[in-house]
């Protein structure tokens, strides 16, 4: 067990390495606590699979404080259900000492690095330790504003918009930032966009420990963002974001493909779903009526509940796309439109 952990520390581990390693070794939950100064504690929890675990009311099963020349700077633990093993206490006197010498030859990073750890993390630790560092809850609801323009133009956007301690970054030529789901781009923002040649892209809503999944999002509703219209939003893309490059975009995350599979658990909805594939192809009301043996206002109607549903009027021009990508996704295998009432 010694030479394991002097293992970490020979190969340049930080605390999240060493938390991860430490898991392995116990079979259970451990957990670290470090001091991020004055009365201020950052907790993290690590499971034997090397994820990240929420905070937890748990009692510790053992547990040791982590002190650097004589002064106590947080405390390591475990939590193993059911009796102690014999080397518990062992294991976190090395633990504690392990990240000991690791908190003392390490660098404080800054908000800017924590920020761009949660946006590109190497792993799911690395969000939590983010998180953690920033003040923000991983399950705070929050967007991503991306933008590039000539001249170093910066949008205003005020702190007290930035969630938790969470600051704008710049990465491969964007300037990135985080911004709650509610995000509405205030006047001054729109004014600034607009007399600078601006474009900006605001990403789909996600928790903050899912803002990585949705950068590429805000990229690509940047790069759909032109002339009269330089704000784009991920949102008005729907399903289209599938297409973002070197996507990693879950379906749950797209609130056009959630609420069209809502409507896959009923007769109705699957009705509509199918209709609206109809209609795509046929490309008029009046040719998918006479396809579905309808009167074309029934097409119209079943167009419009649907619309309401999905949130976008599926049978605008401007969202022929996006409405085939809706049904593509989450309508693949529904049947064809009949001419059941509606």
């Amino acid at each position: 067990m010694i030479d394991y952990f002097d293992a970490l520390v020979r190969h340049g581990a930080d605390t999240t390495s060493m938390l991860q390693a430490s898991a392995a070794l116990a079979n259970c939950i451990v957990g670290i606590e470090i001091s991020s100064g004055p009365n201020s504690f950052d907790a993290r929890r690590c499971d034997p699979q090397g994820r990240w675990s929420p905070p937890s009311e748990s009692v510790p099963s053992s547990s040791k404080e982590v002190v650097i020349d004589d002064v106590t700077v947080g405390s390591v633990w475990i939590e193993r259900p059911g009796p102690a093993l014999p080397l518990d206490d062992m294991l976190v006197d090395r633990m504690a000492l392990t990240a000991a010498v690791i908190l003392q030859h390490r660098r404080v990073l800054t908000d800017e690095e924590h920020t761009l750890d949660l946006l590109f993390p190497s792993d799911e630790l690395a969000v939590l330790t983010a998180c953690a560092a920033l003040k923000v809850a991983p399950s705070t609801p929050v967007r991503v504003v991306a933008y590039t323009g000539g001249g170093g133009a910066r949008l205003p956007v005020s702190g007290d918009l930035s969630p938790g301690r969470s600051t704008e970054v710049e990465a491969d030529g964007d300037r990135l930032r985080l911004v709650p789901a509610s995000f509405v781009p205030p006047a001054e923002f729109v004014d600034t966009v607009l007399s600078r040649s601006v474009k900006v892209g605001i990403s789909l809503a996600a928790e903050a420990a899912d803002a990585h999944l949705v950068v590429g999002t805000a990229r690509f509703a940047r790069g759909h963002a032109y002339g009269p219209q330089p704000l784009g939003s991920a949102d008005d893309l729907g399903a289209l974001n599938l297409l973002a490059p070197e996507n990693h975009l879950p379906h749950r995350l797209i609130p056009d493909i959630v609420r069209a599979n809502e409507l896959r658990d009923s007769p109705q909805g699957v009705e509509l779903l199918s209709t609206l594939r109809l209609y795509l192809r046929a490309s008029t009301l009046r040719a998918a009526a006479q396809q579905m043996h309808l009167h074309h206002s029934t097409v119209a109607y079943r167009l419009a509940k649907l619309s309401d549903h999905v949130g976008f009027t599926v049978d605008a021009l401007e969202n022929r796309a996006r409405a085939t990508a809706m049904v593509m996704i989450a309508g693949g295998d529904v049947g064809e439109g009949s001419g059941a009432s509606g």
